[in-house]
């Protein structure tokens, strides 16, 4: 903190004091290096369903409504339904489609017991793409599949996510090592060897709050989107945790725009 002299790092800047990501993000004390996120939703009423840069195509809202955020205030995050038509769908023309190592965080608000959070799969059939849901009386649940949609042995937490409370959450696979993890609120409470090497089923368009073909439904509020291509460390899943929340990521975003001019290409 107080820092006085710009230090410019990868993917990083130090600007009055807050270490800016440039691709979007704030953070304050050790500087960490993240890649760049192949996506970031904040859903939000300043972004609606837009991704961020523009990066990605905007998701299409179905039934669902703005709703106070981890922030508290109105209009930082979206509120589903619990019901079949209430989901959010984003396209994935490949933008979306990571194949090898893959992190996926957002910030959750459970009022039900089980339901997708992230789902990606294809709305035509009953197969899996990459996931994480709530299950099993809102257990934190991911699964893991191969392009072929062979899916691998999942991953639960032990300890149930508290409903009626906003949570920080998040998956990660690594493709060199194979270990796919759960985070929760920035603590991996969950890691398991899945197979080194595999190529995921992440070509689908991807859903929150609804998988085609099941009649599990999420209820409750969801925020902050982020997708990687990258296994995050525990300490970048940390520094990420504001990322997209909330009317201060809004102003930081002019701060984030001008790192970005000033640490030029990298």
């Amino acid at each position: 903190m107080g820092v006085k002299m710009l230090s410019l790092l990868p993917k990083t800047l130090w600007l009055f004091g807050l270490m800016v990501l440039t691709n979007g993000g704030v953070a304050y004390g050790e500087a960490v290096s993240i890649p760049d996120a192949k996506a970031l939703y904040p859903l939000n009423s300043w972004y609606a369903t837009r991704e961020i840069n523009n990066k990605q195509p905007q998701g299409t809202p179905v039934g669902v409504s703005l709703a106070p955020g981890p922030d508290g205030e109105d209009g930082t995050s979206y509120q589903f339904s619990g019901q079949v038509n209430s989901y959010i769908e984003f396209p994935n023309n490949g933008g979306l489609d990571v194949k090898q190592s893959i992190t996926i965080l957002c910030w959750v608000y459970p009022e039900n017991l089980k339901g997708p959070i992230v789902q990606y799969s294809d709305t035509s059939s009953t197969d899996w793409g990459v996931a994480m849901w709530l299950a099993f009386t809102t257990h934190l649940y991911a699964r893991y599949s191969h392009r072929d949609y062979t899916i691998t042995t999942p991953l639960k937490t032990t300890e149930p996510l508290a409903v009626n409370q906003w949570h920080y959450v998040g998956t990660s696979y690594d493709h060199t090592t194979g270990i796919a993890s759960l985070w929760q609120n920035g603590n991996r409470v969950v890691q398991r060897n899945i197979g080194a090497g595999m190529t995921l089923a992440t070509q689908d368009i991807v859903r929150m709050g609804v998988k085609a073909r099941d009649s599990r439904y999420f209820k409750g509020r969801i925020t902050a989107f982020q997708v990687y291509d990258a296994a995050l460390t525990a300490k970048q899943i940390n520094t990420m945790n504001n990322t997209g929340l909330g009317r201060n990521f809004f102003h930081f975003k002019a701060i984030s725009s001008l790192a970005r001019k000033l640490a030029g290409p990298h």
